[in-house]
């Protein structure tokens, strides 16, 4: 099937591979030292990776199941924890909640941390899918990327990118002095994993086995 061919190995989807597997490397390494630093590539890579994603043509499925999952619990949760201990004091912000996800206009808290980790979640399923070098199933998962991208994780990733923009211009003493405060306050503060975007996301999968 020449045109899959083509298409699974278009120019515009070799570069989307390149940038998500930049992310997915750059989220698995182990903590680094400079946060700065390490916002500093992320914000050079989201941008990136969302317009590379954007120009990709949608195509159809080939098959009719959905695909296969990679990323466990544990994974996540590794990545989650790590983004939030590297975040500290700014993990946590002040956003307007989408319509599906409340009935009232009024301001939510949300995680750094999860936005991350959720994208995280969709984009390594899909390189794990894409290395499988079957060009059907590489298409599929790249529809399937395509599709999470405008319902789920491309808009995850355009607000991450504008709070990580918010703390990398920040002024370093603030930074530090909010961090002290931080540490203070929610250093033995408990993280209730049943409303993990990964745990719902998993979970309907299951139901839909």
């Amino acid at each position: 099937m020449n045109n899959l061919h083509d298409h699974v190995y278009s120019e515009v989807v070799l570069r989307f591979v390149n940038f998500g597997k930049d992310y997915t490397d750059l989220l698995s390494v182990p903590l680094p030292e400079e946060r700065r630093d390490f916002i500093s590539r992320l914000l050079e890579i989201m941008p990136a990776m969302y317009s590379a994603i954007m120009e990709i043509p949608v195509t159809s499925p080939v098959f009719e199941e959905g695909n296969e999952k990679f990323v466990s619990e544990e994974e996540w949760s590794g990545v989650y924890q790590k983004m939030a201990a590297l975040l500290g004091s700014q993990n946590e912000y002040v956003d307007i909640p989408e319509e599906d996800e409340y009935d009232r206009l009024e301001v939510i808290s949300r995680d750094l941390s999860e936005d991350l980790s959720d994208i995280y979640q969709d984009i390594k399923d899909f390189l794990e899918l894409y290395r499988n070098g079957n060009e059907e199933i590489m298409n599929d998962a790249l529809w399937e990327c395509r599709m999470n991208c405008e319902r789920y994780w491309g808009e995850k990733a355009l607000r991450a990118s504008r709070i990580l923009h918010k703390i990398y211009v920040r002024d370093p003493d603030e930074l530090e002095q909010m961090d002290r405060e931080w540490k203070k306050k929610y250093s033995t503060k408990q993280i209730k994993t049943d409303e993990w975007f990964i745990s719902r996301r998993q979970k309907d999968y299951g139901e839909n086995e």
